[in-house]
């Protein structure tokens, strides 16, 4: 096993993957799962976009009937549609190879992103 040192993005630090020495039992052709460690990294960010949805939900049990009920429950529509993204790249990503893992976490942190746009319209704060 190889010490790689952590990625940084924008918003996240990621653990470095793990390499492995191939086993001569094993398909080589078959990729190597390298990114398993990043399980619960993935899993702590998709619990918190899952709190900033439960903060907007609350925010919406308060906006009575009136002009800006509409615009609100639009924003929570979207906020939901981002949740559901980053659920499922976090379930996809400890698993994938490639170009494939590159997608997802692409995916993932564009809908990390979106979220935060709308949560900023909540005035909500920041992911941290």
């Amino acid at each position: 096993m190889s010490n790689t040192p952590s990625t940084t993005t924008s918003t996240h630090t990621i653990p470095p993957a793990r390499v492995e020495t191939p086993n001569p039992l094993k398909n080589p052709s078959y990729p190597q799962r390298v990114h398993l460690n990043e399980r619960a990294h993935w899993l702590q960010v998709l619990s918190q976009c899952e709190q900033r949805l439960r903060q907007a939900q609350q925010r919406l049990a308060v906006v009575g009937a009136g002009p800006d009920r509409e615009r609100f429950e639009r924003l929570f529509s979207q906020m939901r549609g981002a949740r559901d993204q980053v659920a499922e790249s976090a379930r996809r990503l400890p698993t994938e190879t490639g170009h494939l893992y590159t997608e997802d976490r692409h995916r993932l942190e564009e809908a990390v992103a979106a979220l935060d746009r709308i949560a900023k319209a909540w005035d909500l704060p920041p992911l941290s």
